[in-house]
């Protein structure tokens, strides 16, 4: 604590929970921050729960090395006093000392109370020193947005794993172009707002520094049972910028300027190609199964990126997408004899040589990949596709924006398909046989 004077009983009682609630480590190894103890207070010579700051126990896991450290969580919703809005995290050093009346957990950080900045708090964190190194190699553009204690700021600081992730050669192109850099940095950053977990919804969308592209966030929930067999909902929370969708690690951590968020992942930065993505992504899965069939998945999985022709726009229907289209036309296009024609319905959602950000993208009409033409345009807030030939319009979905290593996919809420298409390509297969089948027997003849 840099100010020893702001160390007072409220702060000592900051660090009890309340009255008959013992807080032992290890049922609360799996419950995510879920539940929570009151810390109390002194009113009126008389101890009561306090219920504006709250305790609980979180467990964050290495996954590369699968250690995990558990660290006690103070937090508060609504600032009073000293206390400040936001978390403050403390590792358990020693847990579990038994004593007469309850039980001590020694920790390496006092509770309750904030003394430093963001840029003080990820500098003493050995997990964002990969961060420190960008931002030092920048300057201070970015340092005086987390340094500065005039405003508010939200951070989303990526951990040393995040960075672990990008490919080498992107890694190499990141550090050799400072503009770019800069531009990845600021996306991690919301000005004029402290953004805490209790505050992310699915429909959450807030303006970065960046000013180009904006954040969305996803808040999920999956079954998970605890050390007592009760199955608990786990919480979790994503942040999405730049196409790439990071997990939120320890969330809510309290500075004197602002928020931080660890994540794990550098948004803006693709890790993963094309298809990749695709196979990995819970809602493309319909997709996934279509597209390992067929020759279009080695255009989307390159092992690296050489020319401009190997860059795609993808508008890729989701698996809410597939179930409007009628389940005769979709198991006909996966019977194993019409691989070609789901091919070419596939290529109708592809741009070829052009890698379309959403903030890139206009109200034109553009050439795909099979050569047919596909407008976009604009409706309301929302871009959507128009298919002219087809008659068929498909919405590309909000937050629905996705990077890759080889170009951009935007989720889309419907197919460009239609009956036709199987007899389109059979009628092309048709004519050229037809074709070829005079020359065979010319061939035939002169042979005897």
């Amino acid at each position: 604590v840099n100010d020893r004077n702001r160390l007072d009983r409220e702060v000592l009682l900051a660090h009890v929970t309340g009255v008959n609630r013992v807080l032992f480590t290890y049922p609360w190894l799996y419950d995510g921050g879920m539940h929570y103890y009151p810390s109390i207070r002194f009113a009126a010579n008389v101890i009561e729960d306090n219920h504006q700051l709250k305790l609980c126990m979180r467990n964050i896991t290495d996954r590369r090395t699968g250690r995990w450290d558990l660290y006690v969580v103070s937090e508060i919703y609504e600032r009073y006093g000293q206390f400040r809005r936001g978390a403050v995290w403390a590792k358990i050093v020693v847990p579990n000392i038994p004593v007469q009346n309850g039980v001590v957990h020694i920790i390496d950080n006092v509770l309750g109370i904030v003394t430093n900045t963001i840029d003080q708090l990820i500098r003493e964190n050995n997990q964002c020193t990969t961060l420190i190194r960008y931002i030092n190699n920048i300057g201070q553009t970015v340092r005086s947005y987390i340094s500065a204690t005039g405003t508010m700021v939200t951070f989303f600081a990526p951990y040393n794993e995040a960075f672990e992730r990008i490919p080498e050669y992107i890694e190499r192109r990141l550090l050799r172009d400072r503009t770019w850099l800069e531009r990845i940095l600021r996306l991690h950053i919301v000005v004029n707002k402290e953004l805490t977990s209790n505050e992310i919804t699915n429909e959450t969308v807030v303006n970065s520094v960046d000013s180009i592209r904006q954040l969305y966030f996803a808040r999920g929930e999956w079954p998970r049972n605890n050390i007592s067999k009760k199955l608990l909902l786990i919480i979790a929370y994503c942040v999405i910028g730049g196409g790439i969708r990071a997990t939120i690690l320890v969330d809510n951590v309290a500075a004197v300027n602002g928020i931080v968020h660890y994540i794990d992942r550098v948004l803006g930065v693709p890790y993963q190609t094309l298809y990749e993505i695709i196979r990995n992504h819970s809602k493309l899965q319909t997709s996934y199964s279509m597209l390992r069939n067929i020759q279009l998945k080695y255009s989307l999985d390159p092992w690296q990126v050489f020319t401009p022709q190997q860059n795609f726009t993808f508008f890729i229907p989701t698996d809410e997408a597939w179930n409007k289209v009628p389940t005769s036309l979709k198991y006909k296009m996966t019977d194993g004899m019409h691989w070609l024609a789901l091919q070419y319905v596939f290529k109708r959602h592809i741009i070829q040589g052009l890698a379309l950000m959403h903030t890139d993208l206009r109200e034109r009409t553009y050439v795909m990949m099979n050569n047919e033409k596909v407008v976009i345009r604009r409706r309301g807030r929302f871009f959507e596709l128009y298919w002219p030939r087809g008659h068929r319009v498909a919405r590309i979905l909000e937050g629905g924006e996705i990077a890759g290593i080889n170009g951009f996919m935007h989720m889309i809420d419907n197919v460009l398909i239609d009956e036709p298409d199987l007899e389109a390509l059979a009628s092309h297969n048709l004519n050229f046989f037809s074709f070829l089948l005079p020359l065979i027997l010319v061939y035939t003849v002169f042979q005897q």
